[in-house]
């Protein structure tokens, strides 16, 4: 009997472990396409910050295996993230620097905006989560705000409960 070289037993053993891996590791389908996050509760808005942007909490998800990237309406942010191991639950972070915003009447120049999103998907055309944006600045202290909020984010108005 013959010796198989360990170089050649890794060729033969990892392209069966990469497809093993490749099938049980992808997400589960969600649907890239144009979402809109519709708020279901609010857990903080220091400053109205959910009434006065409410028209731009809209995006469209892309994915590409385990990454996830939504380009958002709320200041044309864009966030990038990427699906945890269970491949139902997602992270997404984006920030903006130096935005001027309008908070309780008064124009304010921001030095950073930050976003988080964390997702679950509930089915192909929607997931859910909370949402959370941050406003910092040195001055003045009325335009530092925060907003967290748990959201529904549907695509096409297809909801999960909805589906035919």
């Amino acid at each position: 009997m013959r010796d198989v070289s360990t170089s050649r037993r890794h060729r033969l053993v990892l392209p069966g472990l990469l497809l093993a891996c490749l099938a049980s590791c992808l997400p589960r389908v969600q649907e890239p396409g144009d979402y809109v996050f519709e708020p279901v509760e609010v857990l903080r808005d220091d400053c109205g910050l959910l009434e006065a942007n409410r028209d731009k909490f809209y995006g469209t998800l892309q994915i590409s295996g385990r990454v996830v990237r939504l380009d958002f309406g709320f200041l044309d942010s864009h966030l990038v993230g990427y699906f945890l191991e269970d491949g139902d639950h997602f992270t997404l972070d984006g920030s903006v620097v130096r935005a001027a915003a309008e908070v309780n009447g008064q124009e304010c120049l921001l030095d950073q905006i930050n976003i988080h999103v964390d997702g679950t998907t509930q089915c192909e055309t929607q997931f859910n989560g909370v949402l959370r944006v941050r406003y910092d600045t040195r001055r003045p202290d009325e335009c530092v705000c925060e907003l967290w909020m748990r959201y529904e984010a549907v695509t096409e108005s297809k909801r999960c409960d909805t589906e035919g």
